[in-house]
């Protein structure tokens, strides 16, 4: 841009003062449409004191807060639909996993009670083993007596057999003996 040094050495210290304010008018002119922009702002159509039937030439624009406002009202209205849709999906997962826990508990319960039942006609059992056990070993000592007789008269008889070949070839003997003295 303009340096006030670098152009006017040599000159003293008021004119460079007032070339430069000279030079920052001409630059502020130049380039003011460019400045003020920004600062534009909607200008109102004049109305006529006799109130004219003819539609004025520039319609008047909304202002924002009203679009500002609809915007809000929008986006609160979907908030409160997105929680009443999510609070309608929790009470529709309560109710169908409820009737699901429901029938599990009562599955459950069922069995408790079965195996409560059980569990009572096993402690029976077992304790009317326990009281029949003095039978148990009497029966056990009965069929152990059993075999070991079975055993003894099989072993008598075996003995007897041998006794009976034994006595039948000494009998043998001694008919040969009385033969031969005869």
């Amino acid at each position: 841009m303009l340096d006030p040094a670098n152009s006017l050495r040599g000159t003293s210290c008021l004119a460079r003062h007032i070339t430069f304010a000279s030079r920052l008018k001409t630059l502020s002119v130049a380039y003011m449409p460019l400045l003020n922009m920004a600062k534009k702002s909607v200008k109102s159509v004049p109305s006529d004191p006799e109130g004219s039937p003819e539609p004025s030439v520039e319609p008047k624009r909304p202002g924002t807060s009203g679009t500002e406002l609809r915007l809000a009202t929008n986006r609160r209205t979907a908030s409160a639909n997105y929680q009443a849709a999510q609070r309608a999906e929790t009470a529709y997962k309560a109710k169908k996993r409820s009737q699901g826990a429901k029938q599990h508990r009562q599955d459950a319960m069922k069995h408790y009670s079965q195996s409560g039942q059980h569990f009572k006609e096993g402690i029976k059992s077992s304790w009317r083993c326990v009281a029949a056990l003095p039978w148990m070993v009497r029966g056990w000592n009965e069929d152990r007596q059993i075999k070991k007789e079975k055993a003894m008269r099989e072993k008598h008889l075996e003995k007897k057999k041998k006794l009976e070949v034994k006595l039948a070839k000494q009998a043998e003997l001694d008919t040969e003996a009385e033969g031969e003295a005869a």
